[in-house]
């Protein structure tokens, strides 16, 4: 059966963060807390705020090195945006060629583009994209975002948002649904983001 053809990118995560920007204990030690019991709810609480800020979420780029996987349909631009950052390389060109056969091209016929943030991948001269069946997932383009492998790549100011952040949900847990984002957000979290935010336009 023939797939539709997409509009917009499709995104699949390849490989995730082997670490969080913020340790257990770099919370504890903020928050005050010498004791263990809470640490399972402390970590839950790193997770969502984690989730609430990354890659698509309130800060718009990925913190921790990361894999994407980015679908489209065939015969792209010269040149494609790559709509995750900050990008730090691309690692895999793929696509069903017209057989539908899953083939990886030949990455050093290609060049990426622009800064970390507006990011674009293209053949270099004298090379182009290749043939594929008429699909919405024709070409995979796989790729590596983030500041770095180290929590210490990752800015201080957006740690001490997510710092922040953390803080307020622990104080507030009694009114707060926890595994849920609060439409309560502490004073200083949007400005500190602010100074790294950048708008997802995939």
């Amino acid at each position: 059966m023939p797939q539709p053809l997409l509009t917009h990118h499709a995104l699949e995560i390849v490989d995730a963060p082997a670490v969080t920007p913020i340790t257990l204990a770099e919370v504890k030690a903020q928050l005050r807390v010498e004791h263990s019991d809470d640490d399972v709810m402390i970590h839950r609480l790193i997770a969502v705020a984690v989730a609430y800020t990354d890659v698509r979420g309130a800060l718009g780029q990925a913190m921790i090195t990361q894999k994407w996987a980015q679908w489209m349909g065939p015969n792209p631009q010269q040149k494609v945006a790559l709509v995750l950052g900050p990008v730090q390389s691309v690692t895999a060109i793929k696509y069903y060629d017209v057989d539908g056969v899953l083939q990886t091209d030949t990455l050093a016929n290609y060049q990426t583009f622009g800064t970390d943030f507006t990011s674009t991948v293209g053949p270099k001269d004298g090379f182009s994209w290749p043939a594929t069946q008429n699909r919405s997932d024709a070409i995979r383009i796989e790729y590596e975002i983030g500041f770095g492998n180290a929590i210490s790549d990752v800015p201080q100011s957006i740690r001490h948002a997510l710092m922040l952040l953390i803080g307020h949900w622990y104080d507030n847990r009694e009114n707060e649904l926890i595994g849920t984002i609060s439409k309560s957000i502490p004073f200083g979290f949007e400005e500190l983001i602010n100074i790294n935010r950048v708008s997802w336009y995939g």
